[in-house]
This record gives C-alpha cells, structure tokens and sequence, in this order.
C-alpha cells in the first residue's frame, strides 16, 4: 500500500508542477506564435527565408504538437482518476477499466500520429524523406498505448472472474 501512496503523491506532484502550467502556457504560445511568425524562426521551425507556406506548414505542426500534448495531459488525468479507485480498494470498477482501455487508445493515437508527423514534417519541411530503424519515442508510446489495452482486457476477466466466485459462494 506505500508504494501505490508514492505512485499517487508523484503523479499529483508531476500533474501540479507540469501538467497544469502547461494547459495555461501552451494555448499563449500558440496564439503567440500566430501574431508574432518569428517565434518560429526562433524555436527553429523554419528558416528565416522561408516562405509564406512553409509557416503555414509550421503552424500547423505546432497545432498538431499542442493537440497531442493535450491529449497526453488527459491521458494522465485518467490515469490520476484511476489511482483515485485503486486508493479506495476498488481496482476491478467499470471505470477503471474503462480509464485503462480509454488511455490505452489516446496512447495509441499519439503514438501513430505523431509518427506521421515527424515524418511528414520532415517532407514538407526539409523536402527530404529519410526512414530510420532506430529507437523512436513515439513507437514506445504506441508500446505503452496497447500495454494499457491489454491491463484493460485483464482487469475485464479478473472482474467477470471476481463476479462468478462472488456468486459460487
């Protein structure tokens, strides 16, 4: 039971110092950035000789990165909501198995997403393609995406199976 009170006081401790400020800090930055188009050049998104579609491209990369980042923010409330029922003794509720399917999926989609992001930008950008083989953050967030929709599936059964022996008795 300590270590789930650890796990609970870090993940709020990371929502507080993180997660919150950015919810505030990232719509200003993209507003920003729609006002002032060097805020880009600055974060080296484009070259200061690009043209007028190249920022559009940025932009829209920032947007896409911003979605992302918001998604993973909820993500990370659902899993602090989880915490919340297994603090409570009840780690075979609906909604935790829900929570668990739900992160898992939103995982999953920023994972793929931000793969075609990274490799799209990199085409639109750059003009060149280049695939690597190699370790790639966004393919262990997919990993971790379909881990949370297999713990989902298990609590599923263990809860079906709670239920039968509950009824045996």
């Amino acid at each position: 039971m300590k270590k789930l009170i650890v796990l609970k006081s870090l993940v709020d401790y990371t929502w507080i110092i993180s997660c919150i400020p950015l919810l505030v800090a990232l719509p200003v930055i993209v507003v920003w950035m729609f006002f002032d188009t060097k805020l880009i050049e600055k974060l080296n998104l484009v070259s200061s000789e690009s043209t007028s579609t190249e920022l559009v491209y940025a932009m829209f990369y920032v947007i896409l990165l911003s979605v992302l980042v918001y998604i993973g923010i909820y993500c990370f409330y659902l899993f602090r909501k989880t915490l919340r029922y297994f603090q409570r003794s009840k780690p075979f509720h609906h909604d935790v198995i829900q929570n668990f399917n739900k992160i898992g999926k939103l995982l999953n989609v920023i994972g793929i997403v931000g793969c075609l992001g990274i490799f799209l930008g990199q085409f639109i950008l750059t003009d060149s393609v280049s695939i690597t083989f190699g370790f790639s953050p966004y393919v262990m967030i997919i990993c971790l995406g379909l881990f949370f929709m297999v713990l989902s599936e298990l609590f599923k059964g263990a809860k079906v199976a709670k239920e039968e022996n509950e009824l045996t008795i």
